[in-house]
């Protein structure tokens, strides 16, 4: 709307920031549905109860994944974003580098939450905590995988854990919502009480799990 040729690189890097970060969220959201899809396959395969019930997975559904998506549009633009050559227009959506990290992250989650639950059942045979071990498991999971895939080059002590506040402020809720639960409402959402050794083991896992990408990017520049 103005003659100001300055204006055309702020539009192209505005659009270059929505696109990426649109990537981002879509991303993370079938990454979340995949894993959670998997991970019911081998409780299945095993003759097991399942790692969550109903309620859990609606609590999911409502409260996690959409509301992670939507944190990735408060993403700043990457450095160097404004270096890169246009995308070409025949270029897919979902192409490689963006199915790659997709499926690790399916991967990292299901493996997180799956051994956490075996072990919890196994050990105890008790359905309520194995499936507050799992859900537990699964909600750090969601925290750890989201700051993951803030980007796809840069490690997240380059990006700054600050630089994208409203992402923090949801895994701050998050995390409450979790305590909440396993305190105030576990009738409701058939879960059950946690002691100390319980959390730093749902933590270590879901952190070592999925922050191994992190490493990834510091050493080959990409996850």
């Amino acid at each position: 709307t103005d003659d100001n040729f300055a204006t055309i690189e702020t539009a192209v890097s505005e659009g270059r920031r929505l696109y990426g970060n649109l990537r981002k969220g879509v991303r993370y959201y079938l990454a979340c549905k995949v894993a959670l899809v998997s991970i019911f396959l081998v409780p299945i395969l095993l003759g097991i109860p399942l790692p969550f019930a109903p309620i859990q997975i609606i609590v999911l559904e409502l409260f996690m994944d959409l509301a992670a998506s939507a944190t990735f549009v408060a993403e700043p633009q990457e450095k160097g974003a404004m270096k890169k050559p246009p995308t070409s227009p025949k270029e897919k959506f979902m192409n490689r580098a963006m199915l790659q990290p997709l499926a690790l992250g399916a991967l990292s989650l299901f493996a997180a939450v799956t051994a956490t639950y075996l072990v919890a059942w196994y050990t105890t045979q008790n359905l309520p905590y194995a499936q507050t071990v799992a859900f537990a498991t699964w909600m750090f999971g969601h925290i750890f995988l989201a700051f993951n895939f803030r980007s796809e080059r840069e490690p997240l002590l380059k990006e700054g854990l600050l630089s994208n506040r409203v992402m923090l402020l949801w895994a701050l809720l998050v995390f409450i919502a979790l305590v909440a639960g396993t305190s105030l409402f576990a009738g409701p959402l058939q879960i059950t009480g946690l002691n100390p050794a319980d959390w730093v083991f749902v933590f270590a896992v879901a952190f070592a799990a999925t922050f191994w990408m992190e490493l990834k990017k510091l050493r080959t520049g990409q996850i």
